[in-house]
């Protein structure tokens, strides 16, 4: 119940909030409102206090103790005890059941890898435990061929040989004994594991021929059949020329991005610089001046500016160079046309197009249409900012999910402890 007050009390709080004209992002609130709605329903369902207990569950039969923290009562008087509870214990039928489930369970999978009791060269499978509460201890006759666990020496097994093995098992107060017998042999040459094991076997040999020797002499042959020894060789020169490779790639891929992020925020300053440019040029219009010299003078006050230490701006300098090929003798529509391609902006490519059409037409409607694009390019400004300043609050938003995330960690993992 208290998590449901608590919930309300959040809903009615915002509530509030919001009267006072404090709003909360839409998206952080539903967050808030629908996690807090989350953690009552699974307060409302794992409940909490204290529940009256009458009987507590014994695990399982082979099981471990279990330990439950309990408050006792009696009047006024209580206690917090630790009980133990112990496995339960099986039933003499159940421990006859289970000493016959063993003994199946051993002849079925008791040789392990090897096909047949007949011919057994690998390691045979001997527990000590079985369906979870039969103890077996193992007896192998003669000794020296398999350990308890049934893992062979086959460098004992110079020929056939039969091992007996005698397992006691047990299940409280319940045993049985099961005999086995399989007969231990050589491995073959042709087996599955025959080459690596004959062939560690010659290796151990020419190592013990000539301990004192500067050289290990490799065996030539191994059962009868020629064998040949080779030793890779990293070639470094080919990791050197792969890593180069990749290096190569990286930077390609490093350039190419530099390349993009640098061309988009030179997008970014010429957007900016555009509604400058076009407010001074249509200035300068208005007040008489030719196209080529509002250009001149907008170039001389950028000048100016860099001079007291402004930073350059790209849409600047490429006035300048158009006012330098112009100086130089450069047809003037032409150097207006390089200006605007040369910036690669929608905005400017606009402007030189409405410039040099005027001079073609005549500077008659030059003054209008100069002040419909500064209004334009302003309108466009504010709406850029106002873009910039949502982009800007969502990325402040991001911690604030993070935030939560961990607040709703701490709230969960207790609630689930409880529940377990």
């Amino acid at each position: 119940m208290i998590a449901i007050f608590i919930t309300i009390f959040t809903a009615v709080a915002v509530f509030f909030i919001g009267k006072r004209g404090k709003k909360i992002p839409g998206k952080l609130l539903a967050c808030i409102i629908g996690l807090e709605i989350v953690g009552s329903l699974i307060s409302l369902t794992s409940g909490s206090g204290n529940a009256v207990v009458k009987k507590l569950r014994r695990p399982e039969a082979a099981g471990a103790t279990a330990h439950r923290d309990i408050k006792a009562r009696s009047g006024e008087k209580e206690e917090e005890v630790d009980i133990s509870i112990s496995a339960r214990r099986l039933s003499d039928k159940e421990s006859e059941r289970k000493l016959k489930q063993a003994e199946r369970e051993i002849k079925e999978t008791y040789l392990g890898e090897n096909e047949s009791s007949e011919t057994v060269y690998r390691d045979l499978l001997l527990g000590s435990r079985y369906q979870g509460s039969v103890s077996a201890e193992w007896e192998i006759s003669p000794q020296g061929i398999f350990d308890s666990e049934g893992k062979i020496y086959n460098s004992a097994v110079e020929s056939p040989t039969e091992v007996r093995l005698r397992g006691l098992l047990s299940c409280q107060d319940r045993s049985s004994l099961i005999e086995l017998t399989v007969k231990a042999v050589p491995v073959p040459p042709d087996a599955d594991m025959g080459f690596s094991y004959y062939l560690s076997k010659a290796l151990d040999a020419a190592d013990a021929a000539d301990p004192e020797g500067s050289y290990l002499v490799l065996p030539e042959t191994i059962n009868g059949r020629s064998v040949s020894f080779t030793e890779k060789h990293e070639d470094e020169g080919l990791k050197l020329t792969i890593l180069m490779a990749f290096a190569a790639g990286l930077y390609y891929f490093y350039i190419t991005f530099r390349a993009r992020d640098l061309e988009k925020a030179r997008q970014k300053e010429i957007s900016l610089d555009y509604p400058k440019m076009v407010s001074a040029l249509s200035m300068y219009i208005g007040a008489g001046f030719s196209v080529r010299q509002a250009f001149e003078q907008v170039g001389r006050a950028y000048q100016i500016s860099v001079a007291r230490g402004h930073p350059r701006r790209p849409a600047y300098e490429a006035l300048l160079q158009m006012n330098r090929s112009i100086r130089d003798g450069e047809d003037e529509e032409n150097a207006i046309n390089a200006f605007g391609d040369s910036l690669r902006n929608k905005g400017f490519r606009k402007l030189s197009m409405m410039l040099a059409q005027c001079r073609r037409k005549g500077n008659g409607e030059l003054r209008d249409q100069m002040e419909q694009e500064e209004r334009e390019a302003m309108e466009k400004r504010r709406m850029d900012a106002r873009i910039a300043g949502e982009e800007a609050s969502v990325k402040l938003l991001l911690p604030m999910i993070g935030l939560l995330g961990v607040i709703f960690i701490a709230l969960m993992i207790p609630a689930f402890m409880q529940m377990q």
